[in-house]
């Protein structure tokens, strides 16, 4: 891809032998603890909303559309900070042991 073509999340994400993709929605105010071993290899775009993460030791950070997010330790809770919903894909690799618990 050259600096002079556009992004394309969905080409990107898409589901493959090698990489899974992952969707999720976040209601205004909604908050998800954040399990590092569930989120390893895995980076997440913001597509919609506004999303706040917060560190073990208790430091909050908000992304808007556009962010790239990595859910590595000490992250502890990803919430909706805004009044929309917020959706983000992720994408990770897939391995032995994924696919075999995913069927």
């Amino acid at each position: 891809m050259s600096c002079d073509e556009e992004f394309d999340l969905d080409r990107l994400a898409r589901d493959s032998l090698h990489f899974r993709r992952r969707e999720l929605e976040l209601a205004s105010g909604e908050e998800l603890r954040i399990d590092a071993r569930a989120w390893r290899d895995a980076i997440a775009f913001v597509e919609s909303g506004e999303v706040e993460l917060e560190c073990s030791a208790g430091e909050r950070s908000r992304f808007a559309v556009g962010a790239v997010l990595c859910f590595r330790p000490p992250v502890r809770f990803l919430r909706n900070s805004g009044d929309e919903p917020a959706r983000l894909i992720a994408i990770s690799r897939r391995t032995r042991e994924r696919t075999k618990r995913s069927g």
